[in-house]
């Protein structure tokens, strides 16, 4: 049976339903508790507790009448239904991070959750993730796969995996992954909705689980870019009115890094898309030569990181990481620590690279992925060049850009044999407003490009 979306309600229209008298949000929760039970075999929820959900949606639904217009108008969120991925700390709920370890001491509430709750939002339940956020395919050994719910024999992406699903599935209109390579943007590409990684450090990461403090970002996973930009403006306190459309957007193309790099479906719908989108837009060429350093220079700042933060952990022998994590933390323990400032030394002449290439156009588009959707399990996949790992096909798109600390949204842009593929647009560091202004352009040009 093919997978239908429920059609969403815009958050700004589901807010102004709400101040209006018409929304219910008891009777949203009960559409929402059916939903996840319905999907319940893909895994998306890692804690829910529906009878605390239900007191919190009648204080939202109350607190319209006692707040006066000016209290509601601080609150862009009232009564909107928002998770978060099992790495944020949420009071009364157990933060596990799909793994069996002991996790470091984390304090309390994140400052996630206490912005989103400032904001009006619902947090109802967490989701379901890649073991401590190491690994991009939603796989996981103690808490199942989470699974895509296009083809459920397929990968739901990572390591946000329950936070796309939950989003896709209509469990709740937002949801609040990490992205420390592509774990916003891979799961959203391959579940057809919006994430949106935005610049380093613009939302604050206080009372989550940590994997690299060098390139981890907290962002929203989201049906469209506007929602994006309003959740991103609670978490960031930052405005996003100032961003703007060019009267014609000059689009950068990394030619070069794509070339050989992509499964000839991508490329197929790739090169249409960019034809398409030259009646609308200067595509040009964009190409950073120093792209190679971020492969090569993510994985030892990340395992060295992530091995510093499960010290504790790692010397009691490491018991409850389940194989596919344990090895790449171990390999951190004994990274020599002039490879570690080798890579903190070349990240910085990447950064300053692509920066001077950003700023030649108002963004950089390419495929968030490389290949389309890989089964659960798969390890390689087939492109242009031979074959790659499906991880350096998948996270090789995205990490360049975390590793960067610049903003990057993915939006879906259509469907390969079935499954949905997403459009990554990245922008220059700081340029998160106009990113999401862009985004919404971009947005309804897909639309039209690609009709319902």
């Amino acid at each position: 049976m093919t997978f239908q979306a429920p059609t969403p309600t815009p958050i700004r229209l589901q807010v102004q339903q709400l101040l209006d008298g018409r929304r219910v949000l008891r009777d949203e929760l009960a559409l929402i508790q059916a939903r996840a039970e319905a999907h319940a075999d893909l895994n998306p929820i890692a804690w829910v507790d529906w009878e605390r959900a239900a007191g919190e949606a009648d204080a939202a639904q109350a607190a319209v009448a006692d707040l006066g217009p000016q209290a509601l108008a601080a609150r862009p969120l009232q009564g909107v239904f928002v998770t978060v991925k099992d790495l944020f700390n949420l009071g009364g709920a157990d933060t596990l991070a799909g793994t069996r370890a002991a996790l470091p001491a984390l304090g309390g509430q994140s400052e996630v959750v206490n912005r989103l709750q400032a904001a009006g939002a619902i947090v109802f339940a967490k989701t379901n993730m890649h073991e401590i956020a190491l690994g991009a395919t939603g796989e996981n050994t103690w808490t199942g796969d989470v699974k895509n719910p296009y083809d459920p024999e397929r990968q739901a992406g990572g390591s946000s995996s329950g936070s796309a699903v939950a989003v896709a599935c209509g469990i709740g209109s937002a949801s609040i992954g990490s992205d420390t390579g592509g774990s916003v943007r891979i799961p959203a590409a391959f579940c057809g909705i919006v994430g949106f990684k935005p610049t380093y450090d613009a939302i604050p990461l206080d009372g989550a689980l940590a994997l690299s403090w060098t390139c981890d970002h907290a962002g929203p996973l989201t049906i469209s870019v506007d929602d994006a930009a309003v959740v991103y403006e609670a978490l960031s306190q930052r405005n996003t009115r100032h961003g703007v459309t060019p009267r014609r957007a000059r689009l950068g193309v990394p030619r070069e890094w794509l070339a050989g790099r992509l499964a000839p479906g991508v490329r197929e719908a790739f090169e249409r898309l960019l034809s398409e989108l030259a009646a609308h837009a200067d595509v040009v060429d964009a190409d950073v030569e120093t792209m190679p350093l971020a492969w090569q220079h993510y994985t030892p700042i990340v395992r060295a990181e992530g091995a510093w933060i499960h010290r504790a952990a790692l010397a009691g022998g490491g018991k409850g990481f389940s194989e596919p994590v344990l090895g790449p933390l171990q390999a951190g323990t004994v990274l020599p620590a002039l490879q570690y400032l080798d890579a903190l030394q070349a990240r910085k002449t990447f950064c300053a690279d692509l920066d001077r290439h950003l700023a030649g156009v108002d963004a950089m588009v390419l495929p968030t992925a490389a290949i389309g959707t890989p089964l659960r399990g798969q390890l390689e996949a087939p492109v242009e060049g031979g074959t790659l790992s499906v991880r350096e096909a998948v996270l090789g798109q995205t990490l360049p850009f975390s590793f960067a600390g610049v903003p990057a949204l993915s939006l879906p842009c259509g469907l390969l044999e079935g499954m949905p593929i997403g459009l990554q647009v990245v922008a220059r560091r700081e340029g998160d407003a106009s990113l999401l202004a862009l985004g919404c352009w971009l947005e309804l040009r897909l639309q039209q490009f690609n009709p319902a």
